[in-house]
């Protein structure tokens, strides 16, 4: 017997146009550009918002924040969970093509192949073999993937897995167009580009302006009201001063950031909307024995706790960020229901900073630390935390701290080729469960980690719990991971992430999940006046 689930789509109701084409457009700042629209490659939030715009997958999130099918009509799932047998329904490509079930395979044994560069491989490896191709060990041929018919994708997983649905609306799931396989730039450009989604590509000024279109092919084409999205991508303080010139619809999280100094005034007059938002911001400790040709302080555990424990979350997150935002002292956020409170305290309420800096020094051989250098991607509020906490540690524990920031793609490189003591970073849900976090820093070599921190007992745990059926085991098992990592500190948690944004008066059904998804399909615009500023 199959376990039958058919997902019923949302009902959209088509908006009449009350303006002229130009101003049924939506403009919006990404702040910073996205370095591909290439689904296969996209790991930057800007990324995958917009290719979330110009693909469909087998799922998507709905408007209420659920999982829902897209371009699935139906899935078949075997009873022991391992095999998913996915209907799809006639859809078109923007170039007229129609959208098949090779297409996903293609597109995913492509992101398999051990030549292929990209850094999200790992959320294909739910796949049966999916690890074992891209490590070049096992043929494509033998990934658990088949297209009986072009309309019928059967895939096989390597363990159950309760949100996979979940995953397939992730953008490394997303098919591609047979373009890929001619045009390896083709995703670089509007007039090679093709995608199956709400949108199209049609217009990209690099470092710029990104412009989106109604895609005329789309299935639900019909049921789209916007004509245009217009991208900008401008500093968080320009694009304030757009939002009240009133030549932006939307400003702030989760593709930008509000200006750290004007949070205060925008939430005396009501303006800052917040929401929840299933994200962690912490530093990366760079923990190798040996960096830059020398002994590494920070490769000492006790030194790294010290750190952690200094450190006064709840000062910066109610005096500095003032948006929601909540002390970290976990890595994944407390929504997610693994462990609420924390494995730690900080402002070292407990006095054991400076004896666990006095046992580092001693464990390290030495007797004081050079200066510690923390870097950044340039923006003010990177700039405020890390000033934040270089004098707590400065006032705590007497050393020396530096603070570097760099331009966002050398930043992203630097961290990448671990060029860096203490680094800012942040990760955001993916799906709604904890192991999405924990998952980051499994392996040492993962394009996500970036710390050189590996621990056995934290592998065991977490494949222990990728084969658990038992829903409070499982958890026990996450959490004990969670303990492991909390404890050797190649991270230190410092907070977890609030939406905060503001809208423009007349923009309907933006939807926004906790997961920091947004999606502009849903959306239409009421009469209102464009020069309304705030006061």
């Amino acid at each position: 017997m199959r376990l039958i689930i058919c997902f019923c789509l949302l009902l959209f109701t088509s908006c009449q146009k009350t303006t002229s084409s130009p101003s049924n457009a939506l403009r919006v700042n990404l702040e910073l550009e996205p370095v591909t629209l290439d689904p296969r490659r996209a790991r930057d939030l800007n990324a995958v918002t917009v290719c979330r715009m110009l693909f469909e997958g087998l799922s998507r999130i709905s408007r209420e924040g659920n999982t829902e099918l897209a371009l699935a009509s139906s899935v078949e799932i075997s009873d022991d969970r391992l095999e998913y047998t996915f209907h799809l329904r006639d859809a078109l490509w923007s170039n007229g093509d129609p959208v098949t079930s090779e297409d996903f395979i293609r597109s995913w044994k492509t992101t398999l192949d051990p030549k292929f560069p990209t850094d999200i491989a790992y959320q294909l490896y739910l796949i049966k073999n999916a690890q074992k191709v891209k490590a070049g060990e096992l043929s494509s041929e033998v990934l658990g993937v088949v297209a009986p018919d072009s309309k019928t994708l059967i895939v096989q997983l390597e363990q159950p897995t309760p949100y996979f649905l979940d995953v397939c609306s992730m953008p490394s799931y997303f098919p591609v167009p047979s373009t890929a396989e001619i045009l390896p730039e083709w995703a670089m450009h509007e007039t090679t580009f093709v995608g199956n989604g709400p949108f199209i590509l049609k217009r990209w000024n690099h470092t710029d302006e990104l412009d989106l279109e109604k895609n005329s092919q789309y299935l639900e084409a019909s049921q789209i009201s916007l004509e245009q999205i217009e991208f900008v991508m401008v500093s968080n303080d320009t694009e304030l001063r757009m939002f009240e010139d009133g030549k932006l619809d939307w400003a702030g999280s989760p593709l930008s950031t509000i200006p750290v100094a004007a949070v205060k005034h925008l939430k005396e007059t009501n303006e800052l909307k917040v929401s929840p938002f299933s994200a962690t911001y912490f530093y990366r400790i760079n923990t190798q024995e040996n960096a830059g040709g020398k002994k590494n302080p920070l490769s000492n555990a006790s030194l790294r706790r010290a750190l952690a424990i200094t450190i006064d979350r709840e000062a910066i997150v109610t005096h500095l960020l003032q948006g929601g935002q909540a002390p970290a002292r976990s890595l994944v956020p407390p929504d997610l229901g693994l462990f609420g409170n924390g494995y730690f305290t900080d402002r070292d309420q407990e006095g054991q900073a400076k004896a666990l800096l006095g046992q580092a020094l001693q464990e390290l051989g030495i007797s004081h630390l050079d200066p510690l250098v923390i870097t950044f991607a340039s923006s003010d509020r990177n700039l405020s935390i890390s000033q934040a906490i270089q004098k707590q540690w400065e006032q705590a524990l007497g050393i020396e701290v530096k603070l570097q920031a760099v331009e966002s793609k050398a930043f992203f490189q630097g961290v990448k080729d671990r060029l860096f003591s203490i680094a800012a970073g942040s990760w955001i849900a993916d799906f709604n469960d904890p192991v999405n976090f924990l998952e980051v820093f499994k392996f040492k070599e993962s394009s996500t980690n970036n710390t050189g921190w590996q621990d056995a007992n934290y592998i065991d745990l977490l494949e222990r719990s990728a084969v658990c059926k038992n829903s409070s085991e499982r958890k026990r098992l996450l959490r004990e991971a969670e303990e492991i990592l909390m404890d050797q500190m190649p991270i230190i948690p410092i907070f977890h992430f609030a939406l905060n944004y503001l809208q423009r008066e007349g923009i309907e059904g933006i939807a926004l999940s906790p997961l920091g998804q947004i999606d502009f399909r849903w959306v239409h615009k009421q009469v209102a006046d464009p020069s309304r500023s705030m006061r």
